[in-house]
């Protein structure tokens, strides 16, 4: 299986060169390019690692011409450090518009581009160019020239695996993989919907063959592709065995879907999926594999769906994460850096939610309800302070529920900030679930400080008017906010209770504006521990308001520090679990199968009582009669030491996922529920621990009770 050194990882060290608002920038804008034990510092400002011996130049007759640096773009669009894939297995970043000049300081006038790959055992650099000049590339000992493109390999592990399959196969040296190529048909669509209905249960799967006939292991580096008709929104690509069991090696799910043909067209831009995977073969071994990808169902089940988006062919190029229920639009989408709107937590939308837009048709994008954000401090003096370092670990793409976490540092180095994030598969609404630890490192002291925002400062859709709170047991306040500009309306209000929420609602239709979904959103605090100026803390509330232009007034939510603490001091943390929950709040727009959620809408349409319903219906204490309970929601139970689980649910809304954990071995398991066996699920592999966990996704309800059942399968 994967080993603990089988990733990369890609960041900014002094943050992202431009954010949204920010006026001061990094001194320098330096990538941090982690490859397996190895890690790339390199300087997009000079274009050069930051050590050792490095060249990169041209011969144009019989002139030399030396790389110092490349063109800033003034449009956005045309910025030049572009993020083409990046995850888990595969990492490429292209830098557009290299400045060459002689010595004489006379600047050369072609195009060139440098091009940044790697994987976990493998880290290359290619210079191409249009022109006919002679390319040069020399990194330490290595070195490489050619014509119109020059690729130079510095750290390979030799690629020595067959790739057999249905699907075309051929090699890409420059990549340093076998590529897959997808069929290119399109798909029928009767009803003419974005997503085409009678395709909603839709799984593909090839057979691929790897094969090592040397006397030594091999690793074989694969890149699955698909262009043109893909439904690129949400999908999960998934290697199975050749019975269709789950292998737990993960896929890298890559994509885009960007083009503005308006400003031009761009390398690397339009509608693409890359998906990557790595596997070790022993010597003359043989593995047969499925490759498989869930589209907007799995089970019946709108499926879960965890993707990078390369946003080369919209504008600024940087990371930008969306995660998808279903096959019908984004529901969730993140920017580590937070370089276009300084907001984490991007574009929002309901799930199952007709548009807006007149004549919308059922499978196809919602409206936008976003915005918000995570760690967001302003110093005493006024001056927001920049998180810096931000990296990304894929540990699920989907379909039942997926992982990914997000870490950071703030510049100066006084805190440091982990947010885990899953989104479930679901059939009535979107959920999603942020583990929240923010350790204190120097102490701290603000004028604003949020551990976390749902609507941000510059990134807020939806003009709601409401604000409540309460916990399982209902509500304790409600209130209108101001409508003012730049002020708290309320700061500190204590969150109490078990299951406490915070409702954002009473939308006010008229003041919508195009694009902007009519929706209601909410946070529930399912678990909290903090220590805040040296004492334990409580959650509290603050409700900041902001104006989008003259009268288009907003309201964040914001969980701050109780009013006594001034200061934050080394060895405070924050430890928190959050759901942040979305619903239409016309219940006329949803169109889901969810008959509870469809009559709770209809009931209390666009009001704090489908935040307290999601807080108190999901409130539950499973148990266990075989394993253990590690976690109550999601649930989580780690397998005894037969590898078997047995656990009871009861009540419930929607579909709950249930994940074991402790696993030795990906297959020879049998999943049930009430004893009807199940066959989708998904399977993860942990390198750290060296174990798999199965997730599925199971149907509750209120006064209903399930038994889940892990066997070993006869």
């Amino acid at each position: 299986m994967l080993r603990a050194d089988d990733f990369t990882q890609l960041s900014w060290t002094d943050g992202p060169p431009q954010i949204m608002s920010v006026q001061e920038k990094p001194k320098e804008s330096i990538l941090r390019l982690v490859y397996g034990k190895n890690t790339l510092l390199f300087d997009t400002q000079r274009l050069r690692p930051l050590s050792g011996e490095w060249e990169c130049t041209l011969i144009d007759g019989d002139r030399r011409f030396d790389c110092i640096g490349h063109a800033q773009a003034s449009d956005e669009f045309l910025q030049a450090v572009r993020f083409v894939e990046s995850g888990k297995f595969f990492q490429r970043v292209v830098i557009e518009g290299l400045k060459f000049a002689d010595d004489k300081g006379q600047e050369w006038q072609g195009t060139c581009r440098l091009e940044i790959t790697a994987w976990p055992n493998r880290l290359a650099f290619r210079l191409e160019s249009d022109s006919d000049a002679m390319l040069r590339l020399r990194c330490g000992q290595e070195q490489s020239e050619g014509k119109k493109s020059c690729l130079l390999p510095i750290e390979s592990l030799t690629d020595r695996a067959i790739v057999e399959s249905e699907l075309p196969v051929t090699r890409d040296e420059s990549l340093g993989c076998h590529r897959l190529a997808l069929p290119e048909k399109p798909w029928s669509n009767a009803q003419g919907t974005y997503y085409p209905e009678e395709h909603l249960d839709r799984i593909d799967r090839w057979r691929v063959t790897l094969r090592n006939d040397t006397d030594s292991p091999t690793v074989a580096r694969l890149m699955f592709t698909q262009h043109g008709y893909m439904p690129i929104t949400g999908f999960t690509p998934m290697l199975c065995d050749a019975d269709g069991t789950p292998t737990g090696i993960p896929v890298q799910l890559s994509k885009n879907w960007h083009s503005r043909p308006e400003k031009g067209r761009l390398l690397h831009d339009g509608q693409w999926f890359h998906g990557f995977s790595m596997v070790h073969l022993p010597a003359k071994s043989k593995r047969e594999f499925l490759f498989q990808i869930v589209y907007a169902r799995y089970g019946g089940i709108c499926a879960a769906s965890h993707a990078q988006l390369c946003l080369v062919g919209w504008g600024h190029n940087q990371f930008w994460d969306q995660a998808a229920v279903g096959s019908f639009g984004e529901s969730i989408c993140f920017e580590p850096g937070r370089v276009q709107r300084r907001a984490f937590i991007t574009d929002v939308r309901p799930l199952m939610t007709l548009s807006r837009k007149p004549n919308s048709k059922p499978w196809g994008w919602a409206d936008n309800c976003g915005g918000g954000d995570f760690l967001m401090w302003k110093n005493s003096n006024g001056n927001y302070q920049t998180m810096t370092g931000t990296r990304t670990d894929y540990r699920a793409h989907g379909p039942c529920l997926t992982d990914v976490s997000y870490s950071e540092e703030s510049r100066g180095g006084e805190i440091s900030a982990r947010m885990d994030v899953s989104v479930p598969a679901a059939n009535d609404h979107l959920r999603t679930f942020v583990k929240l630890r923010y350790d204190v490192k120097k102490p701290m002291r603000w004028q604003r400080l949020a551990f976390m925002q749902l609507g941000a400062d510059y990134y807020n859709c939806v003009p709601a008017r409401s604000i409540a709170v309460g916990d399982r047991n209902g509500l304790r306040d409600e209130w209108q906010p101001a409508r003012a500009a730049d002020v708290y309306d309320r700061q500190a209000v204590p969150l109490t209770g078990d299951a406490a929420w915070v409702s954002v609602h009473g939308v006010e239709a008229a003041a919508i504006t195009e694009g902007h979904a009519n929706a209601t959103r909410g946070m529930i605090v399912r678990s909290w521990r903090a220590v805040l100026g040296g004492k334990p803390a409580a959650p509290h509330l603050a409700t900041f308001c902001n104006e989008w232009g003259k009268g288009n007034h907003r309201t964040a939510v914001e969980l701050a520090a109780p009013p006594d603490v001034k200061e934050l001091l080394p060895g405070d943390f924050v430890e928190a679990e959050i759901e942040i929950v979305v619903f239409p709040a016309d219940p006329a727009s949803y169109y889901g199968p969810d008959a509870a959620l469809r009559q709770a809408l209809e009931q209390s349409p666009n009001s704090w009582q489908l935040v307290h319903r999601e807080a108190k219906g999901n409130h539950f204490q499973p148990t266990a009669s075989t394993g253990k309970i590690l976690h109550n929601y999601p649930v989580v139970v780690a397998v005894d030491e037969k590898q078997q689980a047995a656990i009871q649910i009861k009540g419930g809304l929607g579909h709950c996922p249930v994940t074991f954990t402790g696993l030795t071995t990906p297959n020879g398991h049998c999943l049930t529920v009430d004893e009807k066996p199940i066959a989708q699920w998904q399977t993860d592999w942990n390198p750290a621990t060296k174990q798999w966990q199965i997730t599925c996704n199971v149907p509750v309800g209120e006064n209903q009770a399930k038994k889940i059942s892990l066997l070993p399968a006869r």
